[in-house]
């Protein structure tokens, strides 16, 4: 065995003598029960008279088979060698049989001196006005949308209804659009609409010359290089008719005074915080000890990884109500550019899970039957139904894998945390249970200051979300982050 770079094995394999001659007798055995030969029933024909009557090579090719597959288990087994992807085989000699077979393997991971990493806990304290922040956000999301006292042009955070048409030259570039609906501001237009419509009072007109550049990484590349003429038309205006900040407003929300609301959203923020904080470290642990790590990926475990990364993309896609050939015609891109630019990112994700699997052998983290029973009956106990939930949970082998794969991950990110920060922890002023169950009892609890969290409930962030979300016309808005992305 040679080893080669990229996690790849160069294996010469030699038959002994007394190997090739039991092959060929096998090969003899099954090779005559399909061959007829005149006076002799089916596979009671001596063996020289079928190797006059049609050559040696009939038993040759059929024990070379045998053999190469047999001897390739053997050689895998005795290097104690794990195969990846499709084996290339040179045959040298074929008698006695001599061959070569280069394959790529379960790469050696080598860790390095990971235990030790260190890292700094980090802060996972909300803002004094975080909590302001969102209740502004809910307060204009509930507000209603009112006519101007008196005419006037529209500024920032109104609401304005435009029809559209977008032109190259003179062939039209974009279907028409009517009664578009944008919030100044919040929708996502280009800054030149924007400047235009607040210039037109309702009923006016404007046309405006976008050019986009060669390199614009913000927009689609549709447009990128070209020049496109917008016409717009401002049919109506509207601004938010603000409502007061009170039990009232809270109460349209999640049925509670402004005080529990004001709670409820200093918990999401802290909770949301603290997890997200959290993660951060982790992120920067992993990623430092992959700098000492020595892994060389086989680049069929990549391939698969990228065909993997690939179809989720297509499923994206999919559920946004885009085909993948939409987004080529789009993107002007093929499958292959798109697997390229993933390559990359499957690659690191990849060789962070091959580390991370060797880190959990070495440190002994493991999961048993019994603990996966434990959480099991957990979930049974605490649901409404028990003997519902305990027929749902009990032999479902999905879910009992969910539920392991979950219970490792969190003992795996504990270990790694407690190695990096000395059993300091990940995060400094986090969001706990104990500080709810606080709150909820009518204790004093702590400075918003040193809180922080996610949104639990709809009433909080993903309401705000709602607030963001407007109607958008095609081609007139720079690309959103996940679009970027895509």
């Amino acid at each position: 065995m040679e080893r080669m770079p990229e996690s790849q094995v160069l294996l010469d394999i030699a038959a002994e003598d007394d190997e090739f001659a039991q092959a060929m007798d096998r090969a003899f055995r099954k090779v005559s029960r399909q061959i007829n030969v005149p006076g002799f029933r089916k596979g009671h024909a001596p063996r020289f008279i079928i190797e006059q009557m049609y050559g040696r090579e009939v038993f040759l090719s059929e024990a070379q088979q045998d053999l190469m597959d047999n001897l390739y288990r053997k050689a895998l087994q005795q290097e104690e060698l794990v195969p990846v992807g499709t084996p290339d085989v040179e045959l040298v000699d074929m008698e006695p049989l001599n061959f070569k077979v280069t394959v790529s393997v379960y790469p050696t991971i080598d860790p390095g001196n990971y235990q030790d990493v260190r890292v700094e806990p980090k802060d996972a304290a909300i803002e004094d006005n975080a909590v302001d922040e969102v209740l502004a956000r809910i307060q204009k999301m509930q507000s209603p949308w009112a006519d101007p006292a008196e005419p006037r042009k529209p500024k920032e955070g109104d609401q304005v209804t435009i029809d559209l048409t977008v032109k190259e030259g003179d062939e039209e570039f974009e279907q028409p659009v009517e009664d578009a609906v944008f919030i100044l501001g919040e929708s996502n237009l280009f800054d030149q609409l924007r400047t235009e419509i607040e210039k037109l009072d309702v009923g006016e007109t404007a046309t405006v010359d976008v050019a986009f550049a060669e390199d614009d990484d913000d927009v689609s590349e549709r447009v990128r290089g070209k020049t496109l003429t917008y016409t717009i038309t401002l049919k109506g205006l509207k601004e938010r008719d603000l409502l007061p900040l009170d039990d009232e407003l809270a109460q349209t929300v999640n049925e509670s005074s402004l005080d529990d609301l004001k709670k409820e959203i200093e918990t999401d923020l802290h909770r949301a915080k603290t997890n997200e904080t959290r993660n951060e470290v982790v992120n920067e642990i992993i990623n430092t000890m992959a700098e000492g790590a020595a892994i060389e990926l086989p680049g069929p475990m990549i391939d698969d990884v990228v065909n993997e990364d690939y179809n989720n993309f297509r499923m994206r896609l999919a559920q946004q109500g885009q085909s993948i050939e939409e987004y080529f015609r789009l993107t002007d891109k093929s499958e292959e550019d798109i697997k390229e630019e993933m390559r990359e990112s499957s690659a690191r994700r990849l060789r962070n899970s091959l580390l991370l699997r060797e880190i959990a052998n070495r440190e002994g983290i493991e999961v048993s039957d019994n603990e996966i029973d434990a959480e099991v009956e957990s979930l049974v106990t605490a649901a409404p139904n028990v003997d519902q939930a305990r027929q749902m949970y009990g032999e479902n082998s999905y879910i009992r894998g969910m539920l392991r794969n979950d219970l490792f991950d969190r003992r795996l990110t504990d270990r790694l945390i407690e190695i990096a920060t000395e059993g300091k922890g990940a995060v400094i002023n986090g969001w706990t249970e104990e500080e709810t169950s606080a709150e909820a009892e009518g204790e004093e609890s702590e400075p918003k200051a040193k809180k922080a969290s996610g949104a639990k409930k709809k009433t909080t962030k993903a309401k705000q979300e709602e607030a963001d979300t407007e109607e958008t016309a095609p081609v007139v808005a720079a690309e959103t982050e996940s679009s970027a992305e895509a």
